[in-house]
């Protein structure tokens, strides 16, 4: 699906404000997002407004200011902020990153990093915070790096643009998801997953090449930890569940795993998983369908599934239904 067709008419419902004065929308955007500066450019066409909504550590929303304005975030603090438009566009800057936005191409401003943005008079942007605290639980250390520029019109992007879609489309869904944490929880780690895996090829490729895996013996806690995640590994985990597991902290877990076996935590996880697929094809009757087996070893999107089920094993999940 393009992102043209991306409308999240349920964020209607979580109308935040509407105003025609500059301090009032400053200080409404600031209280869920973080103080800033607005310098307007012109006169004011129309009020603005913004809808938001808290979904776990994310918050989703749309902001537009009826005027050409300038943004200005000096360090985003605690979050990660992606921000493209649905309707006009903005000229944005993130550290050494200067972008144009619109409803194809989004920018990704990471924790720490300054933030500006100059956005014409009919721009509507739709904003996602990340929780630095939320990303990390879900993706661990793990050595992935989501670009500045996000491409909405990519193949690799279209499972993250389906389930955003669908959770800012549904009334339902997002009310579920507001009031519900288990809910949250899920939706949480669906889109930070799929953003993440998105981008995840080429840098699990150099990641593998600069870190050999040792051999030998690991500590208890690692064991444990293997074991765990080999029995849970197609549930929604995240690094503090294997750490419990294990009965150690986060950063304990990370560095035994990467002294001992040159990998993180995560990384260990999609491996499990990937093995656990195909003991799941081998054994698998006439009737079974790889995306079957795919979903329910957590692999939620097929194609990624595929490309990284074939660069492990030699050959694509469905020659291995074919063969079993």
């Amino acid at each position: 699906m393009s992102p043209l067709n991306f409308s999240p008419c349920a964020l209607r419902n979580y109308r935040l404000f509407e105003s025609t004065n500059l301090d009032e929308t400053r200080e409404s955007i600031s209280r869920v997002m973080q103080p800033h500066a607005l310098r307007p450019w012109g006169a004011h066409e129309g009020p603005a407004h913004m809808d938001f909504v808290k979904v776990g550590g994310l918050g989703l929303g749309t902001i537009a200011f009826g005027a050409e304005m300038e943004v200005d975030v000096e360090a985003v603090d605690g979050y990660y902020l992606l921000m493209f438009c649905l309707a006009g566009r903005a000229h944005a800057r993130t550290r050494d990153v200067t972008l144009q936005v619109d409803r194809n191409n989004g920018i990704l401003c990471r924790p720490g990093h300054s933030f500006e943005a100059r956005l014409s008079s009919e721009c509507e942007q739709f904003v996602l915070r990340i929780d630095a605290q939320s990303f990390a639980s879900v993706l661990g250390d793990e050595p992935r790096t989501i670009p500045a520029h996000v491409s909405l019109d990519s193949p690799a992007l279209r499972g993250w643009m389906e389930q955003l879609r669908t959770l800012t489309g549904s009334p339902e869904l997002l009310e579920s998801a507001r009031t519900n944490q288990r809910v949250a929880s899920h939706m949480e780690f669906l889109l930070i997953e799929l953003l993440s895996s998105a981008h995840a090829c080429t840098t699990e490729r150099e990641a593998s090449a600069a870190m050999p895996r040792r051999s030998g013996s690991a500590p208890a806690y690692v064991r444990r930890a293997m074991d765990f995640v080999r029995a849970h590994c197609a549930q929604a985990l995240q690094l503090q569940d294997i750490a419990d597991a294990a009965g150690v902290s986060s950063r304990t877990l990370r560095d035994g795993f990467r002294q001992s076996r040159g990998l993180s935590p995560m990384q260990f996880v999609r491996e499990a998983r990937m093995e656990r697929a195909r003991e799941a094809l081998l054994a698998a009757g006439s009737e079974v369908r790889v995306a079957d087996i795919a979903l329910e070893c957590g692999f939620f999107h097929l194609g990624r599934f595929s490309v990284g089920y074939a660069r492990i094993f030699g050959e694509s999940p469905s020659e291995t239904l074919r063969r079993r």
